[in-house]
């Protein structure tokens, strides 16, 4: 089935809750000090086995690896951060593509699926709440809804986690400072004494992370026909309290994930406007031409 509203916002809360989890109790990186376990350290000459553990084996080492083979070529590990990030975000393109597309071909199509639903009204019986379900697949059918394609919002979570493990385990970002930031020192030690650098770097994180997360609405409002609605107000407060829990997170994490960060939201939002303008506008034709050609046929 396809997940609607309600669901999705329950699973992003899980999702959160679940991510806060693995941090509080995942393996320690660091000692009390705030120094890298030697043990835990990885190079370029750590070996990529399966017994390093399978998120290790799927995420960790590759993207740490990654980092390191850019450094090596560039001879700047901050270099490394922002090319990996640039590279994730590369390959899951075509999964947020479908995704995107998929949100907002269901916003479409939302006034005739509360009129599959008006019909159904009051009646519980088996019957008839499985006719409204076919009804809605193929709703969803009819305009090529993927069932999946909203969980590609879900993807960024275990990449997010990964990249806090592989910038925390990378032994030479701690003796990288760039434009002041030493990438393995955490802001919050640094901004209390109103050192600029990481201040700024906080700043970027924070109006990167706003833009991000408010990119779709003011794409949205260019159409004539937008309306705020009560669910917009309900994203807009979860949106703010993501907001302010990246920036919490960027302040308590190593620098280098400040980096993440301000990157992957700028890929977002070059890519919201990408898929907007090349993916979504297509999208939305090919729903209004199937509403027509469906009213037609009533006829």
């Amino acid at each position: 089935m396809v997940l609607d509203n309600k669901t999705k916002k329950i699973l992003k809360i899980f999702c959160l809750v679940f991510f806060v989890a693995i941090l509080t109790g995942c393996t320690q990186n660091l000692d009390s000090n705030g120094n890298l376990i030697e043990s835990r350290a990885i190079t370029t000459s750590t070996p990529w086995t399966l017994s390093a553990g399978w998120f290790d084996f799927l995420f960790v080492i590759p993207l740490a690896k990654g980092i390191l083979f850019i450094n090596e070529y560039v001879g700047n590990v901050a270099f490394g951060v922002i090319g990996v990030t640039i590279i994730v975000n590369l390959i899951t393109l075509p999964i947020m593509i479908k995704s995107t597309v998929s949100t907002q071909k269901m916003q479409l199509l939302q006034p005739e699926l509360e009129k599959i639903q008006r019909k159904y009204r009051g009646r519980k019986d088996q019957a008839s709440q499985m006719r409204q379900s076919a009804e809605i697949q193929n709703l969803y059918k009819k305009n090529n809804v993927s069932m999946f394609g909203s969980l590609a919002t879900f993807l960024t979570l275990p990449i997010m986690f990964a990249m806090w493990h592989a910038v925390q385990r990378i032994e030479i970002l701690y003796d990288t400072i760039v434009f002041g930031v030493n990438l393995g020192a955490r802001p919050i030690e640094h901004i209390f004494s109103l050192d600029i650098p990481y201040i700024v770097l906080l700043i970027l994180v924070a109006v990167t992370q706003f833009f991000a997360m408010q990119i779709n609405q003011i794409m949205a409002r260019r159409s004539p026909k937008y309306r705020p609605s009560n669910q917009m107000k309900s994203m807009n407060t979860m949106n703010n309290i993501m907001t302010i829990f990246i920036i919490y997170l960027s302040a308590t994490m190593p620098a280098a994930m400040s980096l993440y960060w301000i990157t992957t939201n700028v890929i977002t939002i070059v890519r919201t406007v990408y898929i907007q303008f090349f993916h979504v506008e297509k999208a939305k034709k090919e729903v209004e031409a199937t509403t027509t050609n469906f009213l037609n046929k009533k006829k």
